[in-house]
């Protein structure tokens, strides 16, 4: 599983190019002077938002994700990642084409209970690694049995091989360990780190984005379920930080014309709803969004 992360497409196509050519990319002078709220309708504001809602609807997931491992066989089989690939332009064919067998291997080392998983297609590799390992008091588990900490780490990665041809490339990692798991309570810490890189190949010009995203998670509350089991990630408190940078180049007629832009992204959690505060060129924009609901 990795974050779902829309597939940028036409739409955003159009609001790069307004990002690049429109007074969005100048700057103002009355901004120095203080925070001041930003225009809805601002291109770069929009194409964030997208980004930002898709990773906060990922959230709960790779929460759940996370708890499952308490009472999955840890040396279990992954999920496919057939179910894990979704909204991304994978090329010509679609990428149904499977070259070879699965790529599959796990281990013990340790503490950590490990996965490795890789497919290979005929314009594209999909791989992931998983690591967790289950505590109690400080010490090892092999099992989660009377567990009270968890920590979780996956990185994965998604290439692209029709680089001539309009795809995303997709990588990242998530860290995180929950605590008092021996409670009604845990609370999760940890980072989220991934990157987007898109590329649109049209008939006489080109774009290349990039989407960089640094995301800390501090003290998000998970609670346990009225079947006394850790079921639902969705959070009901706590709050995520995200740095992200975005970057464009448009090549029209061989003259590639450059933006880039920096964000400072805070969403603040209450019962599966977020408070987002996005900061960006000395203007801010505030809006709430729904995460997932509260079991």
């Amino acid at each position: 599983m990795r974050p779902k992360f829309v597939n940028p497409g036409l739409g955003l196509l159009a609001l790069v190019v307004l990002f690049c050519w429109a007074g969005g990319c100048s700057s103002d002078s009355s901004l120095t002077t203080g925070i001041q709220p930003g225009v809805e309708t601002d291109p770069g504001f929009l194409i964030v938002q997208e980004h930002v809602n898709n990773y906060l609807d990922s959230v709960d997931v790779v929460y759940s994700m996370a708890l499952d491992k308490i009472y999955a066989d840890p040396s279990g089989d992954p999920l496919p990642p057939e179910s894990e690939i979704k909204d991304i332009n994978v090329g010509p064919d679609g990428g149904i084409n499977k070259i070879g067998t699965p790529v599959f291997l796990e281990g013990y080392s340790n503490g950590w209970h490990w996965t490795e998983y890789a497919q290979y297609y005929s314009n594209h590799s999909f791989s992931f690694t998983d690591s967790v390992k289950f505590m109690d008091d400080e010490l090892y588990l092999h099992l989660s049995d009377g567990l009270d900490y968890l920590r979780y780490i996956r990185h994965w990665d998604f290439e692209n091989d029709a680089t001539t041809e309009t795809h995303t490339d997709l990588s990242g990692y998530f860290d995180i360990e929950l605590r008092g798991l021996d409670t009604d309570t845990a609370l999760i810490s940890g980072f989220d780190n991934f990157l987007i890189e898109w590329h649109y190949a049209g008939v006489d010009s080109t774009v290349d984005a990039v989407f960089g995203v640094e995301a800390t998670i501090a003290d998000v509350e998970v609670v346990r379920g009225s079947n006394d089991l850790w079921s639902n990630g969705c959070p009901c408190f706590g709050t995520i930080v995200m740095d992200m940078n975005v970057s464009y180049t448009v090549t029209a007629d061989a003259f590639p014309v450059m933006s880039a832009r920096s964000w400072e992204i805070t969403a603040e959690i209450s019962n599966g709803v977020a408070t987002v505060t996005a900061i960006s060129n000395m203007q801010y924009w505030t809006y709430e969004y729904t995460m997932c609901t509260m079991q």
